[in-house]
């Protein structure tokens, strides 16, 4: 009995530290031309997402390099709300930083952080500035995502839980 419940708990244990924590985003492109989805940083395109009124949302699960290793379910929201099931590629499915974006959920005040600790000194941004400009995904450490406004002009760490991937209403 002592063998099953010691060999449960390390089980338990390593998935805890294997488990990864992934956020969500929508899609803003606002190039004009189909939104590519890779099968590697810079690879290969497996599928383009034509420009649309309604909002993609992702599920970003890791990144490297500015790229973003994306969940094979996109969902399409609008007036009608469908998934996108991603085919054909073995090695995982991508999109670049720049055209993933979030916002923040609730009161933004005090939100960004210059590291990844509740304790963490918060950004002194104007929050009317913070309304109005979107955050893009850089990288993921633990439960913060580290952030940059749609602008560059500020680097900052936020919670994961405090996103807003809604791309058609804002978050509570």
């Amino acid at each position: 009995m002592k063998k099953i419940f010691l060999t449960t708990v390390i089980m338990v244990i390593a998935l805890a530290v294997n488990a990864q924590t992934t956020a969500g985003a929508y899609i803003f492109d606002n190039s004009g031309t189909p939104t590519n989805v890779r099968n590697a940083p810079n690879g290969k395109v497996v599928k383009k997402l034509p420009d649309t009124d309604a909002g993609y949302v992702v599920t970003l699960l890791e990144a490297k390099n500015k790229w973003w290793k994306i969940a094979p379910t996109i969902y399409l929201y609008g007036d009608e709300e469908k998934e996108i099931n991603l085919k054909g590629s073995k090695t995982g499915y991508w999109m670049h930083y720049s055209v993933l974006q979030f916002n923040i959920a609730g009161d933004p005040e005090n939100v960004l952080r210059e590291t990844p600790s509740p304790k963490g000194k918060p950004l002194k941004i104007d929050i009317s500035y913070l309304m109005e400009t979107g955050l893009r995904p850089l990288e993921i450490k633990g439960e913060w995502i580290k952030v940059v406004t749609t602008d560059n002009r500020y680097t900052a760490w936020m919670p994961i839980d405090r996103i807003c991937d809604n791309p058609l209403t804002t978050c509570p």
